[in-house]
Parts: C-alpha cells; structure tokens; sequence
C-alpha cells in the first residue's frame, strides 16, 4: 500500500460499496479522509476515522457545498474521487421509461459533470482526481444496460476532458472501470448464488472480483507513485474486456 500520509481525500459516493471500501482503505494508508452521501454515514465514518457530509450528487448547489465544507475543514484536497453511481434494471431502450432515464443521468452523468466543474478550484497543484467508471462504458455492454453504459461512458469523456484541461496545474484525472465486484450494491453477493455463478463464467479467472481488489488500484492513483498518468480508464474487470475466456467456453461446454 502507498502512503497517503498528510494527504487530504474527499470521495463522493463514499457511504457504501466501492467508494467505502476505498475510504476505508485511504484512512488506513493515513490520508485525512471526508466522505460524502446521501444516506447518514456518520457513525460508519467515525469508525473508519473519517468525517461525513451529507451530499445529493443531482444537486449542484450540494456538491459545491460539500466541496467548500470539506476544504473550510481539511485545506485544498490532495485527492477527489468522484464515485457517486446508480444501476437500474431498465430492460430495452424502448421500454424503458424517460423518467427512469433521467433519474440515472442526473446521478451518473450530471453529479459528475458538477464534481469535475467545481472540483478542481478545491484542489492543490498536483493533486489526484480519480472517477470510478465502469467496463459497461468503457469497452462492453450488454442489453439491458443502455442507460447505465451511456451514463459512464459519458463520465469517461468528462474525465479525459478534465485530464487536459487541468494538466498544467499538474493535476491528474483517471477513471478506474470495475466489472463483477461482487457485493458493492451494484452487484451481487458472490455467495454461489445461481446469479453469481452465471457472472463468474464471464471473465478469465471465472470469479466475481473482491472488493479488496480493487482499493490497490485507487491507492496508487491517489499516491505520489502515478504521477505521470492522467487521462485513463483503467479497467479492473478479471480479463472480461480482453476477449472470450476459458470459462465462458466451459460452461457452453467448449
């Protein structure tokens, strides 16, 4: 684990799944952490050695508040993670309702929009912005999830803008794209449940990730060790987006 010691994070989305486990994991490396959502986390952040700030991420004046609230507290963030995320179980483009749709944007695309504006004034030179994506916008998709797949492909082109845009403040921004991490709220438990065993086919290793595999890759970008990275989406997927793998031809029986 790299040192994050007297390093300041603020990760939006940070009250459950990935977002929490990666908080968790900041403290754990000494960083100074806030994490923010819309459920009250406080009693979970206090555990972990974290502070909470309540924050709906399709509200632009919350996300500016929190932003300020967190820097009034701790100083110019050394890293921002902008995890904030929602799924639904949306079916095909035409039955799928235009309200739905809305709803998923306003938290995928719109929070991140606001997070990636008001953001960077908030940060130090050289600081890390790390935006949590997804395989299913970035290199595979499957029917049933076309909003969710348009929503963080959209996040990884706002990424790669802001990586330009802020490279001369030496400010990186990166995306790290999960696929099967079981049991982030996104995903199944990886329990052997029937559904489990279905998406364990899907990738080269025929298992759903953990989420403690995950953190390394949010720990290095967050650290001083990936300062010559920006503008990537990184993908933490089992080798799903690689190609078809042995399992998958296992269980069709290849």
């Amino acid at each position: 684990m790299h040192s994050l010691a007297n390093k300041n994070a603020l990760v939006l989305g940070g009250t459950s799944g990935i977002g929490h486990t990666v908080a968790t994991s900041f403290c754990q490396a000494g960083a100074r952490v806030v994490i923010a959502g819309r459920r009250d986390a406080s009693v979970d952040a206090s555990a972990m050695g974290a502070e909470f700030l309540r924050c709906d991420m399709t509200s632009e004046q919350e996300v500016v508040d929190t932003l300020d609230i967190t820097v009034s507290k701790c100083g110019l963030l050394d890293v921002l993670v902008i995890n904030a995320g929602m799924a639904d179980d949306e079916g095909s483009i035409e039955s799928y309702s235009s309200e739905s749709m809305k709803a998923v944007m306003d938290v995928n695309f719109n929070g991140a929009f606001y997070a990636f504006k008001y953001g960077p004034n908030r940060l130090k030179n050289g600081a890390s912005v790390i935006y949590t994506g997804s395989v299913a916008g970035s290199g595979v998709t499957h029917a049933g999830a076309a909003v969710y797949a348009a929503s963080k492909a959209g996040g990884a082109y706002l990424m790669r803008a802001s990586a330009v845009e802020n490279a001369p403040r030496g400010i990186r921004v990166n995306a790290v794209c999960p696929a099967l991490i079981a049991d982030t709220g996104m995903m199944v438990a990886d329990d052997g449940n029937e559904t489990a065993a279905f998406l364990s086919q899907l990738n080269a290793f025929g298992r759903m990730g953990r989420q403690d595999e995950i953190t390394g890759i949010y720990n290095f970008l967050a650290s001083d060790a990936s300062t010559f990275i920006t503008g990537q989406e990184i993908r933490v997927d089992g080798g799903m987006t690689a190609g078809i793998g042995l399992p998958t031809f296992a269980a069709i029986g290849g």
